[in-house]
């Protein structure tokens, strides 16, 4: 399975497991606590209602939630650890070991007969559902913030640049018109290139920010610094003139240079955060791609740069 697939198929197991989450939440808050208000002569005819209208919304979720459990446990993303997909695997054996021996069983009896004792215990004992299926909302969220935040691509998978590669060389355009090359920095001066999703967001800001406050720590130390983006080149002196950048940025308004560098989308959908540090001689020495940190892309920048600066001294 490619990484196109892993990606679509955590999507969809996010988006069901958080959807059930919520579902046995309503139920178990507000559905079977009800069912005591229904009036006992039409309770019985009520529940065979019921269970045949919500067997619809609740079955085929419960079984696309399943198939892409075992499914990611086939093919796992980076994101997700061993441990945490076996248990929750296990926390979904639970789920339907539940349904299946309790609470269908209880419905059983309902729907022959209304009894007080049976509702209450229908709602206590779907407690257990309530537990396991919220546990594993918290498993997927953790999965989800991984995926989001120290990694942009879903599958661990050779990058088309490593550390050690020379750059590709590149030529583009800042936000003032200025072409821009690497040729121009190697034999001269090294260069940060980071790439970052968009002007104006709360991380970019703080990201954009933090270079602007270190940049004369990497200009005394011989290297230049330039951001990256898809936004418009008026969006970029907006964004240059509102934070007093010291440095320029690029308009990647095609995508080009960020396909040149390899540089994934998160999730398939969001531009990512990737931070390349290039020496004086074209060879890049850092890679760090991290989508909701921020600073650490400069801290990363200038352990890097100190490196490499006593290399060529």
């Amino acid at each position: 399975m490619n990484d196109s697939s892993i990606r679509l198929l955590f999507l969809i197991h996010v988006a069901v497991t958080f959807l059930m989450v919520g579902v046995i939440w309503f139920v178990q808050l507000v559905h079977y606590p009800l069912l005591s208000y229904v009036g006992h002569s039409e309770f019985t005819a009520y529940e065979r209602h019921h269970r045949g209208l919500i067997k619809w919304l609740v079955a085929p979720l419960m079984l696309l939630e399943g198939l892409t459990a075992a499914l990611l446990i086939l093919f796992p993303p980076a994101a997700a650890s061993d441990w945490q997909l076996w248990i929750g695997a296990g926390l979904l054996f639970v789920i339907w070991f539940s349904t299946a021996f309790v609470q269908v069983p209880l419905h059983n009896v309902l729907s022959r007969e209304f009894d007080p004792a049976v509702q209450q215990r229908l709602v206590r004992t779907n407690w257990w559902r309530t537990i396991a299926w919220s546990l594993r909302g918290g498993l997927i969220l953790a999965m989800l913030w991984s995926a989001l935040s120290t990694d942009t691509s879903m599958k661990q998978r050779p990058s088309s640049l490593k550390i050690g590669d020379r750059a590709p060389d590149f030529t583009a355009t800042t936000q003032d018109g200025k072409r821009v090359q690497l040729s121009d920095f190697v034999g001269k001066r090294g260069l940060v290139l980071f790439f970052y999703p968009k002007d104006g967001t709360a991380i970019c800001t703080k990201e954009v920010c933090a270079f602007r406050d270190s940049y004369e720590k990497f200009t005394d130390a011989g290297v230049d610094v330039i951001g990256v983006s898809g936004d418009t080149e008026e969006s970029h002196r907006d964004f240059i003139g509102q934070h007093k950048l010291s440095f320029p940025l690029i308009s990647d308004k095609d995508g080009t240079l960020r396909k040149t560098f390899a540089v994934p989308l998160t999730m398939g959908l969001i531009p990512g955060r990737v931070t390349y540090v290039i020496d004086q001689e074209g060879t890049i020495r850092q890679i760090f791609s991290a989508q909701f940190v921020s600073n650490e892309h400069v801290q990363r920048a200038l352990e890097a740069v100190k490196g490499f600066k006593k290399t060529v001294e």
